[in-house]
């Protein structure tokens, strides 16, 4: 993704977080509310701060940014992780899943490395709640804030579906920039932005604003996005469990096991829209997805349904990495 819709992405997880104030258990809400308080002040770093890991850390051709899954029936296995069931893509591949994968080893370590970045959070926080103010040694908050901002950066590289597909889509191929450009154009269209300060303008309660059209916005896949949100509920919202790890699906113990079942669903969400065996007449190495009709209709299609995906899971973990550190805290696991 680029430099706006990850911070787009990222915008939209505060915001759906604000949205299920209250739908929890009195301890998570009490959590929630904690987590919303800490990133109030930093709204104005979404954008530098969510594109350091390509600016600044630029780990993309060492396997930071993807898990690289391809079919292998001969010599493959079947992957059994599966995200929780409001994962929108969930419904649209869940009768491909079963099929064997082999995973490209070179270009795959994205779920590590949002693993080590939510364990990143919790020692931080820790670090910086047990040692008194004004040590050198401890984080400042907004050093901590950053790691979120990173973390939400690699999760949503897991929602996009050529990141998780070994097939070569980037070069000579334009399939994935034009995929990425297609979500940063929309971006830009419809929100405010300050592209001078690298900044979205936000409202007085740090809420993204939209420019004036409405009637186009009404026709964009962000519009369609938005309504998927407003009608989501991550499955067991109500649960009376108390652990970090209660809402991130059947058989998910930490950040890995959840990602892992995220890019499971985004290869094979790039399968359904770029198949094995391309329409007659289309190359992958010079085919331009948004001016074909064999892929333009499909990518609108899906698009909102894979960037609502992007930014429930932004939200999820966020609120499972600050949980994380409470519950250590308290000395649960």
């Amino acid at each position: 993704m680029k430099k706006y819709t990850h911070a787009w992405l990222a915008l939209k997880a505060t915001q759906l977080l604000k949205s299920y104030q209250g739908k929890f258990n009195a301890e998570r809400n009490q959590r929630l509310k904690r987590l919303l308080k800490f990133l109030s002040p930093h709204p104005s770093t979404f954008v530098r701060g969510a594109w350091f890991p390509d600016t600044k850390i630029k780990d993309n051709c060492q396997g930071g940014h993807t898990w690289k899954y391809y079919l292998d029936p001969t010599n493959g296995r079947g992957e059994r992780r599966r995200p929780p069931e409001h994962n929108r893509c969930l419904s649209f591949v869940q009768g491909n899943l079963h099929r064997k994968i082999s995973l490209d080893k070179r270009t795959s370590d994205l779920p590590d490395r949002c693993e080590a970045l939510g364990q990143m959070i919790r020692d931080s926080t820790l670090i910086t709640n047990k040692i008194g103010r004004g040590d050198m040694l401890i984080f400042n908050d907004s050093q901590i804030a950053l790691f979120y901002l990173m973390l939400a950066h690699y999760i949503s590289d897991a929602h996009v579906p050529v990141h998780c597909d070994k097939r070569d889509f980037y070069k000579p191929s334009h399939v994935h920039p034009d995929l990425e450009k297609f979500w940063e154009d929309e971006v830009k269209k419809h929100y405010q932005i300050s592209t001078k300060r690298e900044q979205f303008d936000l409202d007085e309660d740090g809420n993204l604003q939209r420019k004036t059209a409405q009637s186009s916005y009404e026709q964009s896949i962000l519009y369609k996005c938005d309504v998927i949100l407003e009608q989501l509920e991550w499955q067991n919202m109500d649960t009376e469990d108390t652990n970090w790890n209660s809402l991130l699906g059947s058989g998910n113990n930490n950040f890995w096991d959840y990602l892992v079942s995220v890019c499971l669903v985004s290869f094979n969400m790039s399968l359904l829209l770029f198949s094995l065996d391309p329409p007659a007449g289309i190359d992958y190495n010079t085919v331009r997805i948004m001016d074909d009709p064999n892929f333009e209709p499909k990518v609108i299609e899906y698009s909102p349904d894979i960037l609502a995906d992007a930014v429930s899971s932004v939200a999820l973990l966020w609120l499972a990495a600050w949980e994380r550190w409470e519950l250590l805290k308290q000395g649960i696991r």
